[in-house]
């Protein structure tokens, strides 16, 4: 992964974030990828995206049997991080899916 690969700003958000050399690379790479913003990239390292993907990571596809792999991806599966729809803690699915919606017709 080369820095030259995103903008000069977000390789100053990675250094200045992230100590870590593979930590750098994985945010390097999500941003190149997904296209993230600056904000995006700021929310992600605060949010500690790159510590959720190495706890997410499994061995499960060699070590489980067939039957039991489903229930033990489902038992570490992701949990989605909203912080930046600024919801309230009793919001609704409505509330939820209307923020969300706002997103795309931003484009």
């Amino acid at each position: 992964m080369q820095v030259r690969e995103i903008s000069w700003t977000k390789n100053v958000v990675i250094f200045q974030k992230s100590k870590d050399e593979l930590e750098r690379e994985f945010y390097i790479g999500m941003t190149k990828k997904f296209g993230w913003t600056k904000n995006v990239l700021i929310h992600q390292i605060e949010s500690k995206s790159y510590e959720a993907f190495l706890i997410n990571q499994t061995n499960f596809d060699k070590t489980m049997v067939e039957k039991y792999k489903h229930q033990a991806v489902l038992a570490v599966k992701d949990e989605y991080s909203f912080d930046f729809l600024e919801l309230s803690e009793q919001h609704n699915e409505h509330e939820l899916e209307m923020l969300l919606g706002e997103g795309r017709n931003d484009k």
